[in-house]
């Protein structure tokens, strides 16, 4: 009896967190839920409250556009990987007929890379997003029978539950009997559009090879994606009702300027007369035998110490920086601004090569080799490297000596560090070589900062170039 007495304390004292005495009551709504049956009660609230926020809240649609911007920028650049300089250019060509124009988006209003923000955007804000392959006839606008749809979560029918047909569904993803991803159940129209009679359209079965469904996986076997930023929505709902109470306070403060006292009649008509209409700079009488003492406004000296830890939690609950977030760059110095970059580059790479490549990236490129094989223009799949956008550089000269040392000391090579600076190594070569066959055409000699310097070498590497 002792000894299990003795374990219990000890089990205990174990772990702090885990009292449920009176400190540990705050936890009281903590249960063991699996992640979908938490999404399944949370989804569809959450989502419309992160629009609501993005809307009609500055600090959370500056959120959005940082997270959206700075993970796709310019776009995420697929590199072909042949060893033949003319079948990559062929390659190259036809992705960019297809890709840098608008002819790879159903609605005709896109390139990839602005779908690729548009993808971004909906993850960040909504929590998921599907793009669905469209079959097409070959035009002289498009080569290839191939376009992209871009279509919100709201699309999938979160009302698909339970055993059926398939297999079994769980908010409307579809899954076989052996638990194997299938396909989608998928509205035709957004549901919330009210020129769509939304309560009489039906969800239909969509085969996982046409669809494409993009979210940040947190938990195994998650099935859907929650809006970025969901940790914060209550604080940026408090924050933003105390901005509104603070700027009313200040307002209504600033109608009074002076108050005038006296002991005038209480039967005379100006005792009588109240204030109907506040505005700056009044001066209110109150009395005969009057004497003035002006008003003293509300301070606001602790307002700034208070919101800046607000919005620092903000800028965390996004995955960002506070200075990211409010582009207040006064207490930044270089130190700092690095550490800083080096955090929140750890989470755009994360997004970029964890979520956008392996879910829209790669699959749209075997959706391309496969409409180019269809159409004839080419005879066999090419597989593709991605580079994402740069990270723009905090202190030029002092970053880019860095790279150069790393290269001539044998620690990273010149591609590496292109791709690392959002460049694609064989378009870099390319243009490179032309530029030094144009300088020797017109007699103008240049020394390359990525060439060897000093003596004759020079010379000669231009030469091999």
């Amino acid at each position: 009896m002792k000894i299990s007495i003795e374990i219990s304390r000890r089990r205990r004292r174990s772990f702090e967190a885990a009292d449920k005495g009176r400190r540990g009551r705050s936890f009281r709504n903590v249960r063991s839920t699996g992640v979908n049956s938490e999404l399944a009660g949370a989804l569809v609230t959450l989502r419309d409250r992160s629009r609501e926020m993005v809307r009609n809240n500055g600090w959370a649609r500056r959120a959005v556009e940082a997270v959206t911007r700075n993970a796709v920028g310019e776009g995420i650049q697929p590199a072909p990987e042949v060893e033949s300089l003319d079948q990559m250019q062929h390659i190259k060509r036809l992705w960019e007929c297809w890709a840098c124009t608008t002819a790879c988006d159903w609605y005709g209003k896109m390139t990839f890379y602005g779908l690729q923000e548009l993808a971004m955007r909906s993850i960040v804000e909504g929590g998921d997003v599907l793009i669905l392959r469209h079959w097409v006839v070959p035009s002289a606008e498009n080569p290839l029978p191939l376009q992209l749809q871009v279509i919100e979560g709201d699309q999938l029918d979160h009302t698909r539950n339970g055993a059926n047909e398939y297999g079994y569904a769980r908010l409307g993803v579809q899954f076989d009997k052996q638990g194997r991803l299938i396909g989608y159940w998928l509205y035709d129209y957004h549901p919330g559009d009210n020129y769509i009679f939304a309560n009489f359209i039906e969800s239909r079965f969509y085969p996982k090879e046409d669809v494409l469904h993009a979210y940040e996986i947190l938990r195994p076997g998650q099935v859907r994606g929650l809006p970025f930023g969901v940790a914060g929505f209550m604080k940026m709902r408090d924050f933003s009702d105390y901005e509104d109470a603070q700027l009313m306070k200040q307002k209504v403060a600033a109608c009074f300027s002076a108050f005038v006292t006296g002991s005038e009649d209480d039967d005379s008509d100006d005792a009588r007369q109240g204030i109907e209409r506040l505005q700056p700079g009044v001066i209110e009488h109150l009395g005969r035998d009057e004497s003035v003492i002006f008003a003293d406004p509300p301070a606001v000296s602790d307002y700034l110490p208070y919101s800046s830890g607000i919005l620092q939690g903000i800028a965390a609950a996004y995955g960002i920086t506070y200075e990211m977030l409010t582009m207040d760059y006064s207490k930044v110095n270089f130190t700092s601004g690095r550490m800083a970059k080096i955090d929140v580059t750890a989470n755009f790479r994360s997004w970029q090569y964890n979520m956008l490549v392996p879910q829209i990236c790669a699959p749209v490129w075997r959706w391309f080799n496969t409409a180019c094989i269809v159409a004839g223009l080419l005879d066999r799949p090419v597989p593709a490297d991605w580079t994402a956008p740069r990270i723009q550089q905090l202190d030029p000269v002092k970053e880019t000596d860095a790279q150069v040392k790393r290269i001539q000391a044998g620690l990273a090579t010149i591609s590496e560090t292109l791709r690392e600076m959002g460049r694609e190594p064989e378009e870099f070569f390319r243009e490179y070589r032309q530029d030094l066959d144009r300088l020797r055409t017109e007699g103008i000699s240049v020394n390359s900062v990525i060439l060897s310097e000093g003596s004759g070498n020079n010379q000669q590497n231009h030469a091999a170039v």
